[in-house]
């Protein structure tokens, strides 16, 4: 797998599709990427589309993952967790299986 920059980038565009959400994202170097996140069950987004930034994570709760629980407690994923760089708050929660990264050329 490529290695992605995911620090000092901006999320340009977001797309969704049955279990899937796609991510377009330019880093720092204006370099363009495709995160592929796979079996999503959920996505909380607040000013994620043209925010710039500064890191992803995994967190193990999240108030995301919190309601989809009384949803479907059946159902587990990760939180990958989009922080913006200048207010260094969550952008972006995608409670997903995992994600796969590819650089467009």
């Amino acid at each position: 797998m490529t290695e992605f920059p995911v620090s000092d980038g901006t999320i340009e565009k977001m797309t969704c599709e049955h279990e899937r959400v796609f991510l377009e994202f330019l880093d720092w170097q204006e370099k363009r990427w495709i995160i592929t996140f796979e079996n999503v069950l959920g996505v909380k987004s607040v000013g994620a589309i043209g925010a710039e930034i500064s890191e992803m994570y995994v967190m193990d709760v999240t108030s995301l993952s919190q309601e989809l629980l009384l949803i479907d407690s059946s159902e587990v994923g990760l939180n990958y967790c989009f922080t913006c760089a200048r207010e260094c708050n969550i952008v972006l929660i995608i409670v997903a299986s995992g994600y796969t990264v590819e650089k467009c050329d």
